[in-house]
């Protein structure tokens, strides 16, 4: 809960409660300390004062002795190289991490690009095979429109056949009345000898001629159904064939069918392929995003080790500027007179 203002005492005691906690006292810290509460410029001011007094008790104290002095080089110099082999130590574990994290990346995007290619080759060959397949069934349906048609002319021979029995059967019923009238004619002139034999003969003759006629064209209309019934067998020997290519087709076309199912099949695997891609997929994301937060880690590790340099620099500044106040002040070097060990206090 934010608190209604600020002043000196609570910056001192929040400065102190970070120190306590091994946390740096920036006025970002001891901003969210006090409850996001004061401006940062007065929290700069009561710092600066709070730092100013501490370094008047400092001196007060006369706590800047030689020794001390070698003391806070020491201290200096060895968080400085804490600190150095700290951040190495950092940076040498992110960059072997970050290279195996990128060895990874690499070994996954090669998975992916690898299934890729298989599936977009198993596409193409299934392309392949839908489109022969397609033309099966076309081959398929133009031999059953031949088929049909084959059919159909059979059935007009047939009519064509009947028809050309029907008359001859026309023809034999007239010749059969032909030969009744001849032997009634017969018995005719027998009875009509002697008075009709010349128109008798005559008679015969014509009719003899339209017996001929007759047997021509009884002989032609029997070729013509000769020829018809060839015909006829030509084409259901025609029919046999092309319902033999009929068979073959729908078993090639059922052949292909499986080849389908099977490849229905090897689609469905490949699919589960591309899920497990895809896993692979949210792992390499995973990973990148485990790298951008290593990297960020890394930066902010960097900007810890020149904040950490920068306070050194300043708190080393500041032993020296006390050093050269309290030799101007006390005229000669502060351990002879202060800070040495020979040095008696009454």
């Amino acid at each position: 809960m934010a608190r209604g203002g600020i002043n000196k005492a609570l910056v001192i005691e929040a400065r102190d409660t970070l120190l306590n906690r091994g946390e740096n006292p920036s006025i970002d810290a001891i901003r969210v300390e006090l409850g996001n509460t004061g401006s940062k410029s007065t929290i700069h001011r009561y710092l600066k004062e709070i730092e100013e007094e501490s370094s008047a008790r400092l001196d007060d104290e006369a706590l800047l002795s030689e020794p001390i002095k070698t003391l806070v080089s020491k201290l200096t110099a060895t968080l400085r190289q804490e600190a150095h082999s700290i951040v190495e130590n950092n940076n040498e574990q992110n960059q072997h991490r970050e290279h195996a994290l990128k060895a990874r990346i690499t070994e996954l995007e090669g998975i992916v690009d690898s299934q890729e290619k298989t599936l977009n080759a198993k596409e193409e060959a299934l392309q392949d095979q839908m489109i022969q397949l397609g033309e099966r069934k076309s081959s398929e349906d133009k031999l059953s429109a031949e088929l049909a048609e084959a059919k159909q002319a059979i059935t007009e021979q047939n009519a064509i056949i009947k028809e050309k029995q029907s008359h001859i059967d026309s023809l034999e019923e007239k010749h059969r009345h032909s030969r009744d009238a001849m032997e009634h004619y017969r018995q005719s002139v027998r009875e009509q000898r002697e008075q009709d034999q010349r128109n008798h003969e005559q008679q015969l003759h014509q009719l003899q001629a339209d017996i001929r006629t007759l047997n021509q064209t009884l002989s032609v209309k029997q070729n013509d159904i000769t020829g018809l019934n060839k015909d006829n067998g030509r084409l259901v020997a025609e029919i046999s064939a092309i319902q033999k290519t009929l068979a073959e087709l729908q078993a090639e076309s059922r052949k292909y069918q499986t080849q389908i199912d099977a490849q229905a099949s090897e689609n469905k695997m490949l699919k589960n392929e591309i899920q497990k891609n895809e896993s692979y997929v949210s792992e390499l994301e995973s990973l990148k995003k485990e790298h951008k937060a290593l990297a960020e880690w890394k930066e902010k590790s960097l900007l810890a080790q020149a904040k950490l340099e920068t306070e050194v620099a300043v708190k080393n500044e500041l032993v020296e500027r006390l050093l050269k106040e309290k030799s101007k002040n006390f005229g000669g070097p502060v351990g002879k007179e202060y800070g040495s060990p020979d040095c008696e206090y009454d």
